[in-house]
């Protein structure tokens, strides 16, 4: 089933987080240990506006438990989306970075979808015919289509999971990126 993330999510959904950004190494957040990161994520999940937050997330939820999110936002708001990393970073009594642990990514015309996962466990499980990830990038799709966006845009790693369902969806390479040091290639879709 196929949900807004509420609260009640903050522990499934701030695991899911933690593996996916420890997948993506990004550098700021690397003199974390993962039991930081992963209180960081949970105390950032319940912020409305934090990059990670409840608010921009959506869950698909099995059997009672969040298996897969996606999260994604219009391209206005991002920068906003990233002013609370430095507050968390204070709460673990660390010093926060210098500079921004995420990099604004989406263009100005963009929706656009920052993480999508699904627990290693229900990757390969389906649902009418439909694999878990697939259920939440046709929500994420809609999601778009709802806040009155033309453009959907997503960073993926050549070779990944995520490049391979993008392009089932019909997403096309528009750019080639570095993040964090770390080859991506920026996807558009073009909504209806």
């Amino acid at each position: 089933m196929l949900r807004a993330a509420t609260i009640v999510d903050a522990d499934a959904v701030a695991i899911l987080v933690l593996h996916e950004l420890e997948r993506r190494h990004l550098r700021r957040l690397r003199r974390l240990t993962k039991e930081q990161l992963s209180q960081l994520l949970f105390v950032g999940y319940h912020q409305k506006n934090f990059r990670y937050g409840y608010p921009q997330a959506r869950v698909y939820q099995n059997q009672g438990v969040a298996v897969g999110v996606a999260y994604g936002y219009p391209a206005a708001v991002e920068a906003t989306l990233d002013n609370q990393w430095s507050a968390l970073f204070m709460r673990l009594q660390e010093t926060p970075p210098q500079q921004l642990v995420v990099t604004p990514r989406a263009l100005s015309d963009e929706w656009y979808l920052d993480l999508l996962t699904v627990r290693p466990r229900s990757a390969n499980k389906t649902y009418q015919q439909w694999w878990f990830d697939e259920w939440l990038m046709d929500d994420a799709l809609r999601q778009a289509r709802r806040s009155g966006a033309r453009v959907v845009g997503m960073d993926v790693r050549p070779g990944s999971r995520n490049a391979q369902l993008a392009a089932e969806f019909g997403f096309v390479v528009s750019a080639y990126r570095q993040l964090d040091r770390q080859p991506y290639v920026h996807l558009r879709y073009r909504l209806n």
